[in-house]
């Protein structure tokens, strides 16, 4: 059942997206995408409650394999990708309606989301690192299309610049690949299983420390590129700012999840041959490093998703850091803000995408009055905003506290010390900015605009599910997170 699961939500959107392409179902596109996507979320919620009940699944001759890890990653695609499919009814239609989207473009529009959602849903249920490379690749073109399908100049020199650099990127990461196979296969055999996670795993502890050191940089540095952790990061505030917003949403809520993946995947790999020293120092230093080259862009930021953008830098730098800090508490602070900021991220870009629409312009000095003028759309983002700087009790306020105290337990006390510094700085700065959006008086002319349904769900429902893991969390959802830290320790 796991293996019709995994298939189905691979499959369905691809054979939609091509059929919506082919035959230019411009008009039907976003309710067949919005059905695919609800499939696709359905198939991910049942391979969850599979692993939850009886632990790591795997089938098609182990080719896929789905644990604890896994399935964070997963669900949280799905669920964001109905959102943006949802968010996206409207955005699409208004992009029509203004002649910037023409009548066609619909229809390749969300067949191009239909493909991103199943690139991405296939990241995290492939238990090899080549067809692992190949899927993550595979987001970046049909996502560079989609950065680009407004055609403006800006538009498509973001969307080369995404190409050129994340292309530079997956290329190291192939070459870290290739030096786990040489290593690997020197015990193995040239096989897949050579490239497989679980028989990686196994044998971890003998595979040839030099290229183990060797590849971890090279996989980092490249799958770190993708994930926006600096200094590779220069593509992702141009892509984000460009992008229709539900795909700037899919883009920072999730995409960057991916690549964080494959890095966590190499890292539990390359444990036992290296040591944790090795790895997590790098990590702590691409961590913060990322953490403190946002805040200054965060300052003096003016545009609302370029502003967005750079705070998905900030917090894939936090969520490394805790990672390379280690010990079961930063991990499951990492963990649980990784779930945490793809809700809350991925809100405020759907948000983001109707204040643009009825303000005319990206620039926050242009905007007033945004609570009167749009009071669901300011409302929702202004809840987004302060679970974004941490505020309580959101989550990431429980997360952030959670790296603070894992890096006094593990000695690390100093790191946590500058990092919170510039996690302050930068959360100031986004309440600065967001709070005088939000309350400057508005001008003389302006009326109220109010957002579909879907658009409004599309804001609010990743922001209830923040409230709730934040101030009620189910047990299931702690049980995954305590797993999940399990797998990040080398467990299953």
């Amino acid at each position: 059942m796991i293996g019709a699961a995994v298939l189905a939500m691979v499959v369905v959107p691809v054979v939609v997206a091509l059929v919506t392409w082919a035959a230019r179902l411009s008009r039907v596109a976003g309710p067949l995408a919005l059905a695919a996507s609800i499939v696709m979320l359905g198939c991910a919620a049942f391979t969850g409650a599979r692993v939850y009940e009886d632990g790591p699944q795997s089938a098609a001759g182990n080719l896929v394999y789905v644990d604890s890890l896994s399935v964070i990653i997963l669900v949280l695609i799905t669920f964001v990708g109905v959102c943006a499919v949802l968010n996206s009814l409207h955005y699409v239609a208004h992009d029509v309606a203004h002649h910037e989207l023409g009548e066609r473009d619909p229809a390749r529009y969300y067949a191009l989301l239909l493909v991103f959602m199943a690139t991405m849903a296939t990241v995290p249920v492939v238990n090899n690192l080549g067809v692992m490379w190949v899927a993550i690749e595979a987001t970046t073109i049909v996502s560079v299309l989609l950065v680009s399908i407004y055609r403006t100049g800006p538009a498509l020199e973001a969307a080369w610049k995404y190409l050129v650099i994340g292309s530079v990127g997956i290329a190291l990461a192939l070459f870290g690949t290739m030096m786990i196979y040489y290593t690997s296969s020197s015990i193995v055999g040239e096989s897949a299983s050579a490239l497989s996670w679980t028989e990686l795993q196994r044998l971890s502890a003998g595979l040839d420390p030099r290229v183990m050191r060797l590849s971890f940089i090279f996989v980092l540095v490249g799958y770190g590129t993708k994930a926006g952790l600096a200094p590779m990061h220069t593509w992702l505030p141009d892509a984000h700012s460009q992008a229709p917003s539900p795909v700037s949403g899919l883009l920072s809520g999730v995409l960057l999840n991916c690549a964080l993946y494959a890095i966590l995947r190499f890292r539990i790999v390359a444990l036992p041959s290296v040591g944790a020293g090795y790895t997590d120092h790098l990590l702590i230093a691409f961590g913060l490093f990322s953490i403190a080259l946002a805040v200054p862009f965060l300052i003096v930021q003016n545009d609302i998703k370029r502003m967005l953008g750079y705070h998905s830098v900030e917090h894939m730098g936090i969520i490394v850091l805790a990672i390379g800090i280690g010990g079961p508490v930063a991990l499951y602070a990492a963990m649980l803000h990784l779930v945490a900021h793809s809700l809350t991220k991925s809100s405020l870009f759907f948000a983001a995408g109707s204040i643009v629409q009825a303000f005319h312009t990206r620039s926050m000095h242009r905007m007033r009055g945004l609570l009167k003028v749009m009071p669901i759309a300011g409302g929702g983002r202004m809840v987004g905003v302060f679970g974004l700087a941490g505020l309580p009790p959101l989550a990431m306020f429980t997360s952030e506290f959670g790296l603070v105290a894992g890096a006094f337990q593990t000695g690390r006390g100093a790191v946590a010390i500058v990092a919170a510094i510039f996690i302050t700085l930068a959360a100031i700065s986004l309440l600065y900015h967001s709070v005088e959006v939000a309350y400057r008086q508005a001008g003389p002319k302006a009326t109220l605009h109010r957002i579909s349904a879907p658009v409004a769900v599309s804001v609010l429902l990743p922001l209830a599910v923040l409230v709730w893991i934040s101030i009620a969390p189910p047990h299931a959802f702690v049980a995954s997170l305590d797993r999940a830290v399990v797998v990040l320790e080398g467990g299953q």
